[in-house]
């Protein structure tokens, strides 16, 4: 799972929700200056 994704995983939802989704993605974040 990467930052790509989350244009198809908020597709739908209300905008208050990509706050969670945003914050479910963000154990990879740690690894995109690698």
């Amino acid at each position: 799972i990467n930052y790509s994704l989350m244009a198809r995983l908020i597709e739908g939802h209300m905008l208050a929700d990509t706050v969670a989704v945003l914050g479910s993605l963000n154990i990879v974040a740690g690894e995109l200056d690698r």
